[in-house]
């Protein structure tokens, strides 16, 4: 199975987790299990899926389920039309462009020569100061990935993608219920503002859209200067207010040409320092002393900063950045909250309080006592410490919990009490750091959901994340009020006010869940 992931597959996920994040967990874990299932009975092979690929799974059997055919396409594969129109769109505009720049530039009434000057501060001086930019920020993103930079790039494509894309589907969009258009422009918003999990992912793309038009810019600038060349009496010198003598500019010309003065042949690398002299335009002497020689002897060397300094150094730029693309892609972290979810929905056995036969089994083997059949290998239970507050301690015995978290998919590893006192909190608090070290281990703290989230909690949820390593899972399990023997169900609008309250934290490896819905 593909475990390469691309941009659209980012998008289509992005909008299914939007989808689900209000979804109730038992229905959520009802579907994505039947998914499990159904994969299970149509192999004949019960293979062992890594996470990876039990996500593609998921992802595959959602756009099949919610977007059936080739008429009705998900986000991504608007992502994907949008891309291929906005490379289409670079290449066109940068011939345009490149081609009507060099024809206008090369404007040539016959009266005075092409100052070399003008040609090299409009076409190579200023793709180098570009380039050093470019690769300035592409440097400070490898070595200070927390760091973001303004990118000229994410300015310059600010809302273009969203919007192109609903130009592209305006009519599709609109027949879309308004739950699902705004799935869509929340998943497209990712791909325009990023994440704290994608991080630079999604400035590649925009970065190749630019390097495609300035490839193609080069192109236009380069045939509409040979086309120039050919068809006119073309004559090319330099002059200057500033004293720069002929011997100075001989030696720039010559470290100019360094990149291919080595195999091109010198009379055509670069102007000698005679055709230097000769092709000086002094004001006051006029033209008439210019040898026709001298006044040609630029082209070759123009034309070669050109191919070098413009278009080679652009194709350098796109292959590198086409490398760090994928580099990042390869990487992608898929260890988030929001992926695990699915993943753990579909390993888990459904218990349910009666019995439900399934369609294709011998009826002997159809009694579980409401546990589905799927084969054990696909059942791995996430490891778990578990904090329980002081003042619901005793309602909690670890013969009580076990039961309910292995429902959602979960393993205790520890029961351990908190919120008791600073002293014994804050021991805690470094405990855990080193329990949690085992990036298999994650934390389940257990909350009673009825009562709004208090700020002595969430400040001790966040010193938490501070101490512990960056990507321990955080589940945070919510309960009801407490009843006789344990609690009673939490209400969906309490589950929602905590959902709301923690969004803020912009925390990827925390979830919230109910667990006794």
């Amino acid at each position: 199975m593909k475990t390469t992931w691309n941009y659209q597959d980012i998008i289509n996920l992005e909008y299914f987790f939007h989808r689900d994040k209000d979804g109730e967990e038992t229905d959520l874990h009802r579907r994505d299990r039947q998914i499990f299932l159904d994969h299970q009975q149509q192999t004949a092979a019960k293979e062992r899926l890594s996470r990876r690929e039990i996500l593609r799974l998921w992802l595959h059997a959602r756009i099949a389920e919610e977007f059936p055919g080739p008429e009705r396409k998900s986000p991504g594969a608007l992502l994907g039309d949008t891309l291929r129109l906005a490379k289409g769109l670079a290449i066109v505009l940068g011939i345009l462009l490149g081609a009507g720049t060099g024809l206008t530039f090369f404007t040539y009434t016959g009266t005075t020569p092409v100052n070399v000057f003008h040609f090299l501060l409009f076409f190579v001086l200023s793709q180098l100061l570009l380039a050093g930019l470019v690769f300035a920020t592409c440097l400070l993103r490898l070595l200070v990935p927390a760091m973001s930079p303004p990118s000229f790039y994410s300015l310059l494509f600010k809302r273009a993608v969203g919007r192109l894309a609903g130009v592209l589907h305006r009519s599709w969009l609109q027949g879309l219920d308004a739950d699902k258009r705004t799935s869509i422009v929340y998943a497209l918003d990712t791909f325009r503002t990023g994440n704290a999990v994608y991080g630079a992912l999604f400035y590649w793309p925009l970065f190749g859209l630019v390097q495609l038009f300035a490839i193609f810019c080069n192109i236009g600038l380069l045939a509409a200067t040979m086309l120039k060349i050919a068809t006119s009496d073309l004559a090319f010198g330099w002059q200057s207010t500033l004293q720069i003598s002929s011997d100075m500019l001989h030696r720039g010309v010559q470290l100019a040409a360094l990149p291919w003065s080595w195999f091109v042949p010198k009379s055509s690398s670069y102007p000698s320092l005679a055709e230097i002299e000769g092709s000086r335009i002094i004001l006051k002497d006029g033209l008439h002393h210019l040898a026709t020689g001298d006044l040609v002897a630029w082209w070759p060397f123009l034309v070669l900063c050109l191919v070098f300094y413009g278009l080679l150094l652009r194709l350098a730029f796109a292959v590198l950045g086409r490398l760090l693309e994928e580099h990042a892609l390869a990487r992608l972290d898929l260890g988030t909250a929001s992926c695990l979810n699915p993943i753990r929905r579909m390993r888990t056995p459904l218990v349910t309080t009666q019995a439900a036969p399934e369609p294709d089994r011998p009826a002997a083997q159809a009694t579980g006592g409401g546990r589905d059949q799927a084969p054990e290998q696909g059942l791995q239970l996430l490891p778990q410490i578990v904090l329980v507050p002081d003042d619901i301690f005793g309602l909690c015995p670890t013969d009580k919990l076990t039961p309910l978290l292995q429902e959602r998919g979960f393993a205790i590893v520890s029961v351990q009490k908190f919120m008791t006192g600073y002293d014994e909190d804050e021991e805690l608090k470094d405990n855990l750091a080193l329990q949690c070290r085992n990036p298999q281990v994650g934390l389940f703290i257990l909350m009673e959901g009825w009562m709004p989230p208090l700020v002595a909690f969430l400040t001790y949820l966040r010193e938490l994340r501070e101490v512990l390593p960056e990507k321990t899972m955080i589940h945070l399990g919510l309960v009801g009020r407490p009843v006789l023997l344990g609690f009673a169900p939490l209400a969906p609008q309490d589950l929602a006010i905590w959902r709301k309250k923690l969004a803020a934290a912009r925390d990827p490896y925390l979830q919230i869940l109910s667990l006794l819905p």
